[in-house]
């Protein structure tokens, strides 16, 4: 299992790389780049569980993206080791109540329709199933995110139902012969969020293979965004997201 993430130069390093239309720059206070850093992963697993549902056509019972947020809390528990994973969620939940609370956010009906759960209710699943994967270890960090203590009661057996569930339909998806994995997009040595990116890839192919391989890319997107795009077999990490990230976390 890894251990605790720490931004390092390889997170701080301005070096350009062909094939980047724009590097984005960690900030150099360490607790904002580590939210930015954290988030980043959590949102990478997700979109991860959008390509394992599409690449092995796996069914699914309920919102696909609940589907992959489930996912992302099952590898943050799973990949990481015990004080890192507790960061990684905490950023994770940290970003759904900042989302939750910006002025006029439910003013739009069309939140309401939208296809992810709202951000305060994917705030308390997150934290339940991450609490509920080690309730001992983790009782006062779901004290300290407000975990509602009768949702507390019930989050064990969601999370062994969700881990079980997900590790059924990725069953077969071991390395080894005829199974791909995830591939860096060339060109991105040296940009920080490529880099960041780079090492969950190399740990990611050491647990899972594919039918196909999956290609990793950061890019200026227009829009603060992170996207599986299923033409292109391909997981999209914009930096107009990164950006979004800091200006949520200096907004606060």
């Amino acid at each position: 299992m890894r251990r605790l993430l720490m931004i390092s130069a390889v997170l701080l390093g301005l070096s350009s790389a062909a094939g980047a239309d724009s590097i984005y720059e960690f900030p150099e206070d360490e607790d904002e780049a580590n939210f930015i850093a954290n988030e980043v992963i959590a949102t990478f697993y997700h979109e991860l569980g959008h390509a394992f549902i599409d690449v092995l056509a796996l069914p699914v019972l309920g919102k696909e993206e609940d589907a992959a947020d489930t996912l992302s809390v099952i590898l943050m528990n799973d990949i990481w080791q015990e004080d890192a994973a507790a960061e990684i969620l905490t950023s994770d939940a940290t970003s759904y109540a900042l989302l939750a609370s910006q002025p006029g956010r439910f003013d739009d009906e069309q939140i309401f329709a939208d296809e992810h759960s709202l951000d305060i209710q994917r705030y308390y699943n997150v934290v339940c199933l991450f609490y509920g994967a080690n309730p001992e270890a983790r009782a006062q960090l779901a004290q300290d995110l407000e975990l509602p203590a009768d949702r507390a009661e019930r989050c064990p057996d969601e999370y062994a139902l969700a881990s079980e569930s997900w590790y059924a339909m990725l069953d077969g998806t071991e390395p080894g012969p005829g199974n791909h994995g995830l591939e860096m997009a060339p060109g991105q040595e040296g940009v920080p969020l490529a880099d960041l990116l780079a090492d969950e890839v190399a740990s990611l192919n050491e647990s899972f293979g594919l039918p196909e391989v999956i290609t990793v890319v950061v890019a200026d997107c227009g829009e603060p965004n992170a996207f599986y795009d299923p033409e292109q077999r391909s997981i999209t990490m914009c930096n107009e997201y990164a950006e979004n990230l800091q200006d949520m976390w200096e907004a606060e």
